[in-house]
């Protein structure tokens, strides 16, 4: 809208020229380079690059041999100073070709000194405000570029914070599972001996007593002692089973796999608490099918874990990218046939009642697909 107001006032600054020129009588070419004026700047707003410029310069060629056509100068001038802008470098004397029709018309004498000035004066009006036209629209442009790249660095620090957010709370929770583990170790190795000692030494003691008085005491001592001991054992258990959060141990599982290689790993799991023999099977598969991938695997770059749990199952799927050798990926050893690798892989989902799969993935390299139900593995560990 700016840019119709501009082109506006330099046809405005070129009324008097084009009135001069006229003789004061609006007859045919000046009516029709009046409207050949509004037409070039119209297409201006509507073509994109040097094809802005191209009724700017049939504006110019019409002007060097029509009167009224060198009049209009300003309109084509701007047009040419604001693709000129646009262009930068040389670019920007483009302006100057509007003054051949003026000066080439009053060295003809078919414009009047006076008119071919007022002409001149309009192409510099119109020339200044198309190059401060163009000197916005590169400014709009470069703080459109600074905000573009400010948004794109926010994005990135973003994701980076949180990626950090997310390493951090994966390292406390193995860390808080580790602690869990460490301390049902503890309570059984040490207290749930030292109870079973107790109930050991108590019982004794009933039989050496048996039919005194004191009988009776101890065997109420020996009950507390055994239900101090299965509180115990309940305990260690319940601590045992938290240490196998799949979301932790998945991915711990992942990054100890690829430590040290140049192999990079990506881990989306989202899946939570599990049976422990429905963790113990998938974590099982995960490393075998890492294993598998790291040592027969050729020009491996990047390996893909994804565990997620469903309302019915949970799923497993390990791809990489690398090429298998001759022998076939996943076998143990070439010439080994169907490798002892990939039968355990699958023995220990086929015995949950799940669904396994390994051969080659979608885009290439090798994949390994594993399923356990929910419901077959919630009855075998019931």
């Amino acid at each position: 809208m700016e840019r119709l107001t501009d082109k506006l006032v330099a046809l405005l600054a070129c009324l008097p020229a084009l009135a001069l020129a006229a003789g004061g009588a609006a007859d045919a070419p000046v009516v029709v380079a009046l409207l050949a004026a509004v037409i070039s700047a119209a297409a201006g707003e509507l073509a994109r690059g040097w094809w802005r410029a191209a009724g700017a310069f049939a504006l110019c060629l019409l002007g060097c041999a029509l009167p009224p056509f060198a009049a209009v100068a300003g309109v084509a001038a701007y047009d040419l100073a604001l693709v000129g802008g646009a262009a930068g470098g040389r670019a920007r004397l483009l302006p100057a070709v509007a003054v051949l029709g003026p000066l080439a018309c009053w060295a003809t004498g078919a414009l009047p000194a006076t008119v071919a000035l007022l002409a001149l004066l309009g192409g510099v009006v119109g020339a200044r405000m198309g190059d401060r036209a163009a000197r916005l629209e590169a400014e709009v442009r470069a703080r459109r570029r600074v905000r573009d790249e400010l948004t794109a660095t926010e994005l990135s620090l973003a994701r980076r914070n949180r990626e950090l957010t997310e390493a951090r709370d994966h390292e406390v929770a193995l860390a808080t599972l580790a602690e869990r583990a460490r301390i049902a170790r503890e309570i059984h190795d040490n207290v749930g001996h030292l109870l079973t000692r107790g109930v050991v030494q108590v019982e004794a003691l009933r039989v050496v007593g048996e039919g005194t008085p004191v009988a009776g005491g101890l065997a109420g001592v020996s009950d507390t002692l055994r239900e101090a001991l299965d509180e115990v054992r309940a305990s260690v258990h319940d601590l045992r089973d938290d240490s196998c959060d799949l979301s932790v141990q998945a991915r711990a599982a992942a990054e100890r796999a690829c430590a040290g290689t140049d192999v990079e790993v990506s881990c989306r799991v989202e899946a939570g608490e599990a049976p422990r023999e429905v963790a113990a099977c998938l974590l099982a598969v995960e490393r075998e099918a890492l294993s598998n991938a790291l040592r027969h695997a050729r020009d491996l770059t990047r390996v893909t874990v994804e565990l997620v749990e469903h309302p019915a199952l949970w799923r497993l799927t390990v791809t990489d990218d690398g090429a298998a050798p001759s022998g076939g990926e996943g076998e143990e050893a070439p010439g080994a046939g169907r490798g002892m690798g990939l039968a355990s892989m699958e023995e220990r989902v086929r015995a949950l009642g799940g669904a396994f799969r390994a051969g080659r993935g979608p885009r290439g390299g090798w994949q390994v697909f594993a399923s356990v139900p929910r419901g077959g593995a919630e009855g075998r560990g019931a």
